[in-house]
């Protein structure tokens, strides 16, 4: 063998070295970016205690502070959705009802006052009304519906997804209306890994997602729903390059409802910022809701 020939065989092995050393520096600064933006919201202090707990029984405590049982097969929830813009203004408030059939299937009715909205998912597809071919996005949104719906943590641990439990956060809770400042909350973290909808093709990725819920520590209700969700339907989360948005979905406004405790405000968020509030005036379970409820008409 030359030297030559020896000389270009170190030349090429040095440079995917450090190929491979750069890819590996990349795929760490990928993961530390998703992380971080999954730990950190605009204007809350946040901080882990602990990757992993010990033990797992911060689901069954939830489900037992909620008193959710497998015997809820349908929910009808009725109120108002209101609109936000990029500056936090309300541009637009209108009556919602919220049809769903667990685990996975969801209708939604917005009424506009001259117009009414209607789409849903029917555990396998995604629809709209009047529109015959959907887009790939939209249909990912509707899909996303599902998530929303903070009872998708007990229907989706009980269907046997995937589980951890993962360690403690701490958040600054808003300042009171009497002048006091914020008091930090404590919350136990679960991830889930939730999968909606048909296979990953073509077209799409799939909706696999880890969402990380935040459970009171105190009251251990469900406080938060959270998920990084791809720009790009047809790319998966852990893609490498994936363009990444943080969605975020707020519960409150407990009440009872039929013994279930029951989230009648919803506040959803993306990159930090309300794009709408769901406010329920009623909710009702057991209404022997058919498939055909799902489908579209």
């Amino acid at each position: 063998m030359s030297k030559a020939t020896m000389r270009n065989r170190k030349t090429r092995r040095r440079r995917q070295e450090a190929a491979t050393r750069s890819h590996h520096r990349r795929k760490v600064i990928i993961a530390a970016g998703i992380l971080l933006s999954l730990l950190t919201a605009a204007g809350i202090a946040a901080q882990w205690s602990g990757l992993f707990s010990s033990t797992r029984v911060v689901e069954q405590r939830a489900r037992a502070a909620h008193r959710w049982s497998g015997s809820v097969l349908d929910s009808v929830a009725r109120g108002a959705i209101i609109y936000y813009d990029a500056s936090g203004e309300a541009t637009g408030q209108y009556a919602i009802t919220i049809f769903r059939g667990y685990p996975d299937k969801i209708r939604v009715e917005i009424d506009r006052g001259r117009s009414a909205e209607v789409f849903g998912f029917d555990q396998t597809s995604a629809w709209k009304g009047g529109v015959p071919n959907l887009k790939e996005e939209d249909a990912r949104d509707i899909r996303a519906m599902v998530r929303i719906c903070l009872e998708r943590l007990f229907v989706t641990r009980g269907g046997g997804s995937a589980y951890r439990e993962a360690g403690r956060r701490i958040e600054d809770s808003p300042p009171v209306a009497s002048g006091g400042g914020p008091t930090p909350v404590v919350f136990d973290q679960v991830e889930m890994a939730d999968t909606l909808g048909p296979a990953a093709g073509a077209s799409r990725a799939g909706d696999r997602r880890s969402v990380y819920y935040y459970v009171n520590q105190a009251t251990s209700l469900v406080e938060t729903a959270r998920w990084l969700e791809p720009d790009d339907p047809r790319q998966d989360p852990d893609d490498e390059g994936a363009v990444l948005t943080d969605i975020r979905v707020d519960f409150g406004g407990w009440r009872e409802v039929s013994g279930v405790t029951w989230p009648f405000e919803i506040t959803h968020s993306s990159g930090g910022r309300v794009d709408y509030r769901i406010v329920l005036n009623e909710v009702r379970m057991n209404q022997g809701l058919t498939d055909a409820v799902f489908k579209k008409q």
